[in-house]
């Protein structure tokens, strides 16, 4: 071959190598923190009760209100652009959870002496992954707003004992699926786990949440004391042949996690090439508070062994 014709087909060639690189589909990040809650409206979707409220007068700062202390109140909000959750993340949030104390309220549970009588805002608030609605609102009450939702995974932070919904305290955290074709309730009937192991979540003081998802289930969580799982995971993995990840879900201490579950949401759930809304819902009944969202970010993890797999 002449080696000028050698040398013009190697320029082709390349130039081809360059243009089907060009080309490929790339994996568009899409973290993003959020600090103060006035300049993200139109990143983000309100339904119900939710809106951006002015949190600190000194600073200027606006916080998402899911709910106001207000009875029989629901509210959610999304970001608007789904995120990558299949490959894990980390979602760190702030969270502060009140009541005027010129509120009426019922005594919580069973306890209805004058002098001992527990009166605890209700009815708690959740972090929830759903591929079903970019504006999902669900039921109010004991449902903390995702009740009913398809294709969803729920952590709540509940503040208030339903008995309908056997819940193991008035104060815990759990996770909640029924997987992609059920919607999820709060029921603990459709609890993966959950756990007492947390502080006074409606104490009105600013708690910080670390959310973290990993793809590989790593063994030696099992012994960690956070480790939880009920009867109803094997429920969702008789019609999957996979592995499974890790949930760690932080509240205030980042050195110990307060509860650790095995899921898999890629399996679990029917994602959109592994992306799915995420955000939060609320909702008060008889027993009422302020749930404040003070900050939050979302940060993605494309490890090569699941960008390889998308």
């Amino acid at each position: 071959m002449p080696r000028r014709l050698a040398a013009f087909l190697h320029a082709v060639a390349a130039t081809c190598a360059l243009v089907a690189v060009a080309s490929a589909p790339r994996l568009v990040r899409a973290d993003f923190a959020i600090r103060d809650f006035a300049s993200t409206t139109t990143a983000l979707t309100f339904q119900g009760a939710a809106r951006a409220v002015l949190a600190s007068d000194a600073d200027e700062t606006y916080a998402l209100r899911l709910t106001p202390a207000k009875p029989r109140t629901v509210g959610s909000m999304y970001a608007k652009t789904k995120q990558l959750v299949r490959g894990g993340f980390v979602s760190e949030f702030t969270f502060r959870l009140h009541t005027p104390s010129d509120v009426e309220m019922p005594c919580q549970g069973v306890d209805h002496a004058p002098a001992t009588c527990a009166k605890r805002g209700g009815d708690g608030f959740a972090f929830v992954i759903q591929n079903h609605d970019a504006r999902a609102l669900g039921s109010g009450a004991s449902q903390l707003g995702y009740g009913g939702v398809l294709n969803a995974v729920a952590v709540e932070f509940d503040t208030f004992h339903d008995a309908e919904s056997r819940d193991p305290y008035h104060n815990h955290v759990a996770v909640l699926t029924r997987g992609a074709n059920a919607p999820v309730l709060s029921s603990h009937d459709g609890a993966i786990a959950s756990s007492v192991d947390v502080p006074n979540l409606a104490d009105g003081e600013r708690h910080f949440v670390r959310i973290e998802y990993t793809p590989v289930f790593i063994a030696e969580n099992v012994v960690h004391k956070s480790f939880r799982s009920s009867a109803h995971l094997l429920d969702l993995m008789r019609d999957y042949k996979h592995g499974l990840g890790t949930l760690k879900i932080f509240v205030d201490n980042l050195g110990d996690a307060a509860l650790t579950v095995p899921i898999n949401l890629g399996a679990f759930l029917d994602l959109d090439n592994g992306r799915a809304w995420v955000g939060f819902s609320a909702s008060t009944s008889r027993s009422m508070q302020y749930h404040d969202i003070q900050s939050w970010s979302f940060r993605e993890r494309l490890d090569e062994l699941v960008v390889d797999e998308l």
